[in-house]
């Protein structure tokens, strides 16, 4: 009796698992280009399923991770009243003042005072209507902001060589961890194959 048929039988099995997990995450990605052998198209999961991965993804992150009036309520925190101030500074001394001393008879009474007062004056209305400035800030921006539109061009236009590095660099780990599982089943498959033989009385047909 060849006793070497209790090694190379898991061996071999447990060789053939960690090899078949090992394709099928490179599969993941490659190959990226299709191609058809015996009829069969061949091509990586991802670069296959792309435009697919792109559109239910931007459904996803539109329907349940932006939900409604989602940009509307972070305008809302928006405190826009200090910026108004210095708006209003601007509006006048770098905007208006140059327009009302050109004026004929009302360009002689702009001077720094004047010019002050009407800051004041424009800070003040400026920050009593800043919230209602925010509201309309969040309506415009809920209204053209296309949030899945967007993520879904930029997935499909990724650079899936990128993509890959990325997801090996990240999950390098459970990659091994899955290779190595390949192997672990394969090799209590082999184990198996051995004790169904060994019971069925076959045994030395292995060898």
């Amino acid at each position: 009796m060849d006793y070497w048929v209790f090694v190379y039988i898991p061996f071999f099995t447990a060789l053939i698992g960690w090899l078949t997990n090992k394709v099928a995450i490179k599969m993941l990605f490659r190959p990226r280009r299709p191609f058809r052998v015996l009829g069969i198209l061949f091509q990586g999961l991802i670069p296959r399923r792309q435009d697919e991965i792109a559109a239910r993804t931007a459904e996803i992150i539109e329907k349940e991770l932006v939900t409604q009036h989602f940009f509307r309520e972070k305008f809302k925190k928006i405190d826009l009243q200090p910026h108004m101030r210095e708006f209003a500074r601007m509006l006048v001394h770098d905007g208006i003042a140059e327009r009302l001393r050109v004026i004929p008879l009302i360009g002689g009474f702009i001077n720094e005072n004047t010019l002050n007062m009407l800051e004041e004056i424009a800070g003040e209305e400026l920050a009593g209507h800043a919230s209602a400035l925010t509201e309309k800030l969040g309506d415009e921006a809920e209204r053209h902001m296309e949030v899945g539109a967007y993520v879904e061009e930029q997935i499909k236009g990724f650079d899936l060589d990128k993509l890959e590095s990325v997801i090996q660099r990240v999950a390098s780990k459970e990659f091994r961890t899955i290779e190595l599982l390949g192997g672990v089943l394969g090799f209590a498959v082999g184990v198996g194959q051995l004790a169904l033989l060994w019971l069925t009385g076959n045994l030395n047909l292995a060898f």
